[in-house]
């Protein structure tokens, strides 16, 4: 399960519209999760440079 700090939850909602659907809110839930996975997968390491995507994609293409 994914974990968005409180504080990049709220300050998100904050500046959304006062009156909001709840699928809008949803979504922007879902957003900051894959942005904060993102940002968890770059401090550990976890992620290709472009030369090494460019080269897979030679192989792949090939």
């Amino acid at each position: 399960m994914e974990t968005i700090p409180k504080n990049v939850l709220m300050e998100s909602l904050e500046n959304l519209p006062d009156q909001i659907e709840v699928e809008q809110v949803i979504e922007q839930i879902i957003l900051l999760s894959k942005i904060e996975r993102s940002r968890r997968q770059i401090d550990n390491g976890d992620f290709s440079s472009h030369e090494e995507v460019k080269e897979s994609y030679k192989k792949w293409l090939e």
